[in-house]
């Protein structure tokens, strides 16, 4: 069985500099650490519109992961909050 290329990613930051991403695989990986941020333009090869990096569907996740990290820490301390308020309810 024949396997299919995956498609490359071309990425270009807001200074020109361009990048080759092998796939999107890569592509992910190098969102997730950093190294590329959501003013980041990226075309899929063969494509003809640049989009901004953070508007890439695929990335959504990490994306919402990287907005703020803090929002989940909030979010824990609320849990935490509430749980402690019904176990000292129960108490009574």
């Amino acid at each position: 069985m024949r396997r299919v290329p995956s498609k490359r990613y071309l990425v270009r930051s807001p200074d020109g500099r361009e990048l080759v991403c092998p796939s999107l695989a890569d592509l992910h990986a190098l969102y997730a650490q950093r190294f590329l941020t959501d003013e980041d333009q990226v075309k899929q090869e063969g494509a003809l519109l640049w989009q901004p990096l953070g508007r890439m569907p695929a990335l959504h996740g990490v994306r919402e992961l990287r907005r703020d990290p803090r929002r989940m820490a909030l979010l824990l301390a609320a849990t935490l909050a509430v749980g402690l308020a019904v176990a000292l309810l129960l108490r009574r």
